[in-house]
């Protein structure tokens, strides 16, 4: 066993090479860093790798001390603004767009996490499955896979600060919404439809430098660079515009919220959304997305659940979903340098189970159409039905596992590494799989045939699976057998190829009985009976011959052929034809022995006897 598992172990170290984790989990990893940096010195010195591999490792090594030690920190935001008894709408404002911030910077964050799982899972495969062309490149391998892995862990520390201030920031915003001195809406109304008026003179004006550009460049206009500079001013002082009246939509939709006015809330968040779809910045176009989001959150607790229900109708809706979607896709755990999330382990499940549903399917499928398939026979339908069945699983298993986005191959690697040790203690029930499939490929054994096992077990084959047979015996007892016992031992199989089987019924009779009277008595018989043998076949008549003359008898033996079926059993039918002999002797008044012995004496030994008297 310890040999095995040292060439498993010797066989993997060829196969690649393991994770330095020293590089990026150690407490003393900058001195460990000082020892590999005199390392690569030398090497460079002594030009044991090329020169442009010594200047990865050295930028490498180099980044990846720089990353460990640096302190992560976020911006910190005054909240003091918020505590006066009186906020002004721009105050409140302003905190809201700093929220914003942080919660982009989130969002961006989570993404570079999945960046740098997907870098992770690269770096990795490429260390242990490194060949022997590639071995120079394995420590700048193991340094950039310590660099994102110290990496990960300073995005996750900045994820965690960065939800703190969220739920701060979040928690002050809404303490300080009763606070806010707002404007009516009147006034909001007048500056947005001023906003509107300029926006579309700004828009049209926009669209005039664009189509002075445009003929600029169709005539190749020395006076290019100036229009091009116009067409950006233009473009800008439109989108200035835009978000001017961003930033009022937003204010009038906090108001609202303030006097817990959820239906014009969630009208006029409609009004937004199309505001947003003429902001062409995508920085700006995300903070204005984030602090409409912000506000939702915060109504769901000015609102309540039945208003939020009633009032946020589509828009709500959509939020809901956006919601759901984004728990569904976020990561629960990270395998293997993969994250998993809900709903890929729910498509693993569903897919792995859609598996199992189509497998009985088939299988009741093959059932039903066999019935038209009667050149076949029961095992050839069962044997399409189970390998279809387990075909199916494992295919349908293997797409599963493939959706997580697992690597089959290091699933496979574990197996080979397992397999030693489910060899030694699951050999039996790995032999009767083996054994199984040999058997429903093999086809000695068929379901409907009577079988023989060591003349200890006989019976009819009633069913077949991977592991077992089940056996019904004579006596109408089922018994399961392993499938290995059909490979080890020796089975006759009564009704493999032909089913009619020779019967050798054996009886006796008397000395100074005439053979030809045995014989006439017993076929004769034999011929007005009912009982069923094969009768129209010249090769198969049945027949009488004498076998042995024993101490107290003429020993005769009845050779017949019968046909064999799971209905005839061997025991049954032997009875029968012993009842015919028995019957046909007694009327021919044909003697049964019985063991007899005679006792002969010498005239001497009576002589001697006589004279002492």
């Amino acid at each position: 066993m310890r040999l095995l598992f040292t060439l498993l172990l010797f066989s993997l170290t060829l196969l690649g090479a393991e994770i330095d984790t020293k590089l990026y989990d150690n407490e003393n990893r900058e001195d460990y860093y000082v020892t590999i940096q005199k390392q690569i010195s030398a090497d460079a010195l002594s030009k044991v790798r090329d020169e442009d591999v010594i200047k990865d490792e050295i930028a490498n090594l180099g980044r990846l001390r720089d990353v460990a030690s640096q302190k992560i920190q976020i911006e910190s935001y005054n909240l003091d603004k918020l505590k006066k008894t009186n906020v002004s709408i721009d105050e409140y404002y302003d905190l809201l767009v700093n929220a914003a911030s942080v919660q982009s910077k989130l969002e961006l964050n989570r993404k570079l996490i999945s960046d740098i799982q997907v870098k992770l899972l690269v770096l990795k495969q490429a260390i242990e499955r490194i060949t022997e062309d590639e071995k120079p490149k394995l420590l700048s391998y193991q340094l950039q896979f310590a660099y994102y892995k110290i990496q990960q862990k300073n995005v996750d520390t900045k994820v965690s600060l960065l939800k703190t201030a969220k739920k701060e920031l979040l928690a002050s915003l809404q303490s300080a919404l009763n606070l806010v001195e707002c404007l009516t809406n009147e006034v909001f109304n007048e500056k947005i439809a001023s906003l509107d008026k300029n926006i579309a003179d700004a828009l049209k004006e926009t669209i005039l430098q664009q189509l002075h550009q445009e003929k600029a460049i169709i005539e190749e206009n020395v006076d290019l660079n100036k229009i091009n500079k116009k067409t950006a001013i233009a473009n800008a002082k439109y989108q200035e515009l835009v978000a001017k009246k961003m930033a009022l939509q937003i204010k009038e939709l906090l108001c609202l919220l303030k006097e817990n006015n959820s239906k014009q809330f969630y009208s006029s968040i409609s009004d937004i959304s199309a505001t947003l779809g003429i902001v062409t910045e995508t920085k700006e176009k995300t903070l204005y997305i984030e602090q409409m989001n912000i506000l939702k959150e915060i109504s769901k607790v000015v609102f309540g659940s039945t208003k939020l229900f009633f009032g946020a109708m589509l828009q709500e809706s959509e939020g809901t979903i956006i919601s759901i979607k984004e728990f569904l896709i976020s990561p629960l755990f990270i395998f293997n340098e993969r994250p998993i999330s809900v709903l890929s382990l729910f498509k693993a499940i569903t897919l792995i189970t859609l598996g199992f549903v189509f497998g009985v399917m088939y299988k009741r499928w093959i059932r039903s159409v066999s019935t038209r398939w009667t050149q076949l026979s029961m095992m050839s339908i069962r044997l399409a039905s189970n390998i279809g069945y387990y075909l199916i699983v494992l295919i349908f298993f293997i797409v599963g596992i493939s959706s997580l986005g697992i690597d089959m191959s290091s699933i496979s690697l574990i197996a080979g590494a397992l397999s030693i040790g489910i060899g030694f203690g699951l050999q039996t029930v790995v032999s009767n799989l083996i054994a199984g499939i040999i058997l429903m490929f093999e086809r000695t054994i068929r379901i409907g045939d009577t079988i023989e096992i060591n003349n200890l077990l006989q019976g009819v084959v009633t069913d077949m699976r991977i592991r077992s047979t089940t056996i019904k015996t004579f006596d109408n007892v089922d018994v399961v057998v392993p499938n290995s016992s059909f490979i080890q031992n020796n089975v006759i199989n009564w009704t493999l190829d032909d089913s009619i089987r020779r019967l050798h019924v054996p009886f006796s009779v008397a000395y100074d009985t005439e053979v030809d009277d045995v014989k006439n008595a017993v076929l004769n018989a034999l011929d007005d009976s009912h009982l069923i043998y094969v009768r129209n076949n010249d090769d198969k008549k049945p027949h009488l011959r004498m076998t042995m003359m024993n101490s107290s008898s003429v020993d005769f033996e009845l050779i017949i052929w019968v046909e064999w079926g799971a209905k005839i059993k061997y025991v049954s039918i032997t009875s029968d034809f012993l009842i015919l002999i028995y019957n046909a002797l007694r009327a021919n008044k044909i003697t049964i022995p019985f063991p007899q012995m005679d006792i002969y004496m010498r005239e001497m030994v009576s002589k001697s006897i006589t004279k002492e008297v």
